[in-house]
């Protein structure tokens, strides 16, 4: 709570900007204590702090013309918007990452699978390589494999995200009320169903940092706000994708 009440105090100090009309909204219409800027122009209002950090949604972007790597479509089946996660510069910094961290873990990986061959009285295969001292007592190896797994499941979580930022994307889909958000390749992946009345708002919001080749830099998502819980996506996209995305959701989302 006292970050965002930083953020805001400091964004006192500049002018903010209507995404929608580009015109600099007048001190007399921010309203600090409540993180809202009016338009008067546009009859909107807008979140200061989203303002002030360069993250507000402008849904007034033309769906005829998006960015490299985005779409729109709408027919009588309904609307698709999305955008692929493919960076050849992400993928670049997830591969060096996915080789460092399953190369060392595949070390303990090969020491645990030897050992438990051994004590199954199983012959390796010729091609595999077992350690120096893999004949592990049994509940060592037990303990061994329970202390590996989330090790091992964070290198598949980053194998998946470098498969991702080749070939994955992030796709909205509105049928009548119904809407879907699917994260993932091809047909696999997560998918998050909510109702088109129950959606509130949407909004950009940070999300951490990531480390990049060129050094830590934040991250940032889209977020649905709706009646229950608020919906997480976009993380894997690039910022001129995000930002797309995020106004053509809240374009067709929120209504009035």
């Amino acid at each position: 709570m006292t970050q965002l009440l930083d953020r805001i105090l400091s964004a006192a100090s500049v002018t903010p900007i209507c995404p929608r009309c580009k015109q600099a909204i007048p001190s007399a219409d921010i309203n600090v204590a409540n993180d809202i800027a009016f338009c008067r122009n546009c009859d909107l209002s807008h979140r200061l702090s989203a303002l002030a950090s360069g993250l507000a949604v402008d849904e007034d972007v033309d769906t005829n013309r998006p960015p490299s790597g985005a779409w729109f479509h709408q027919d009588g089946a309904g609307v698709q918007m999305g955008a692929t996660h493919r960076s050849l510069a992400q993928a670049f910094g997830l591969l060096f990452m996915t080789l460092f961290w399953n190369g060392i873990v595949s070390v303990f990986v090969a020491m645990a699978a030897a050992a438990t061959l051994q004590h199954l009285g199983i012959v390796p295969p010729h091609w595999f390589h077992s350690p120096r001292g893999a004949m592990l007592p049994i509940p060592m190896t037990i303990f061994l494999w329970i202390f590996l797994l989330p090790f091992i499941g964070i290198g598949l979580l980053l194998l998946g995200a470098f498969l991702s930022s080749l070939g994955g994307k992030t796709e909205l889909r509105i049928a009548g009320a119904d809407c879907q958000i699917f994260t993932g390749i091809g047909p696999l992946g997560a998918r998050k169903r909510f109702s088109i009345s129950d959606a509130k708002d949407v909004r950009i919001e940070a999300n951490g940092m990531r480390t990049t080749q060129r050094g830590s830099r934040r991250n940032y998502r889209i977020v649905v706000e709706t009646n229950s819980k608020p919906i997480y996506f976009g993380t894997m996209l690039t910022d001129e994708r995000r930002r797309f995305l995020a106004g053509v959701a809240k374009k067709e989302l929120v209504r009035g």
